[in-house]
C-alpha cells in the first residue's frame, strides 16, 4: 500500500472506531506480557530502526533516507563522539550532549547518536541569541556540542568561551551511504531510568528551566499517541515545527519512526508548500 497522508478525520474515526484487545480471564495480563511491555516501552526509537530496514523514514531538502541509513549513520557519529569524549565502553553514563541542526535528517542524527552514546540529547536553537545558547549549554554542564554544517560559524565563539569541544557533523551525516552494521552495535543497555533528552521552558516567569525526559518518560508519551492517533507503518507527515519543543520532537518526529512512518521534513514552514497540501512538498522535495 502507497504512503499516504494522515487526515484528522482519518485519525478520529479511528480512535473512536478502536477496540482495547481482550483482556485475559480475571482482567489482567500475564505477568511476562505487563513485564515486556513495559522494557518496550522505555526503548528508545533507534531500537527499532533495523526492523525498517530500506523503507523510507525521512524526506527533506537533502533526498530520501531509509531507516537504515539512520540507523548506520547515527551510529557512526556516536562512535566519534565517544572517542572524543574518551569514554570506556562506548558509554556517556549520561553526559549531555547540546547539538545544533536544521530540521532535517542532522537532527534525527544528533539525536540518535546523542542516544546511542549514552548520552542525554540537548537540543539548541538557530534563532536563540548567544546569551541564551550559552547558557543552555553551561547550565545543562554539556560535555560536548554537535553543530550542522551551517551552524558551526554560531557556535564557535560560544564553545570557545565556554571551553566546550565542538563536533561539526561531517558531510556522511546527511547523505552518505547506509553501510551494514556489523561493524559495531550499540551496547545493550537498561534504558529505563537513563536520562534521554533536556528540554528548556520558555522562561515566561524567569531563566528558561531545563526539564530532563527519561527514556521511559518519553517512550510512556510516544506509544500512548501512537496508540491514540492509530499511527501505522503507510503514514506520511509534514512537520514545519521548531524542533526545540516537545511537540514538534515527540508528536510529529518520533510518533512516525516508532512505527515506520514517513516524515517530510521543511526546513522551515513555508505557506506556499503548506497551502497547496504535503503531495506537492513531496513531489518538490524529489519523492
Amino acid at each position: 500500500m502507497p504512503p499516504r497522508v494522515m487526515s484528522a478525520c482519518r485519525l478520529v474515526c479511528a480512535v473512536v472506531s478502536r477496540q482495547m484487545a481482550p483482556l485475559r480471564r480475571g482482567g489482567s495480563r500475564p505477568l511476562h506480557v505487563a513485564l515486556e511491555a513495559r522494557s518496550f516501552k522505555s526503548a528508545p526509537v533507534f531500537t527499532r530502526a533495523l526492523a525498517f530496514g530500506d523503507r523510507v523514514a525521512l524526506v527533506d531538502q537533502h533526498g530520501r533516507h531509509t531507516y537504515k541509513d539512520l540507523y548506520c549513520r547515527s551510529l557512526r557519529l556516536a562512535q566519534e563522539i565517544c572517542r572524543l569524549r574518551e569514554c570506556a565502553g562506548q558509554d556517556l553514563k549520561e553526559e549531555r550532549v547540546s547539538f545544533m541542526c536544521s530540521n532535517d535528517v542532522s537532527y534525527v542524527v544528533s539525536q540518535w547518536a546523542s542516544w546511542m552514546s549514552g548520552g542525554i540529547a540537548v537540543p539548541l536553537y538557530r534563532k536563540h541569541p548567544q546569551a541564551d545558547l550559552e547558557y543552555f549549554i553551561q547550565d545543562s554542564r554539556s560535555s560536548v556540542v554537535l553543530a550542522g554544517q551551517e551552524y558551526v560559524e554560531l557556535l564557535g565563539p560560544v564553545v570557545r568561551k565556554l571551553g566546550v569541544p565542538l563536533l561539526p557533523l561531517p558531510p556522511a551525516v546527511y547523505n552518505g551511504a547506509a553501510e551494514e552494521h556489523g561493524a559495531g552495535e550499540v551496547p545493550e543497555r537498561d534504558w529505563r531510568d537513563r536520562g534521554a533528552m533536556i528540554i528548556y521552558t520558555s522562561g515566561t516567569t524567569g531563566r528558561p528551566k531545563g526539564v530532563l525526559s527519561t527514556h521511559h518518560n518519553i517512550g510512556a508519551v510516544v506509544t500512548g499517541l501512537v496508540h491514540k492517533w492509530a499511527w501505522t507503518q503507510d503514514d506520511v507527515i509534514l512537520h514545519v515545527l521548531p524542533l526545540h519543543h516537545v511537540h514538534g520532537v515527540v508528536n510529529k518526529l518520533l510518533c512516525p519512526l516508532w512505527v515506520g512512518a514517513t516524515c517530510v521534513m521543511l526546513p522551515e514552514f513555508n505557506a506556499e508548500l503548506v497551502s497547496w497540501g504535503p503531495a506537492l512538498g513531496l513531489a518538490r522535495l524529489g519523492t
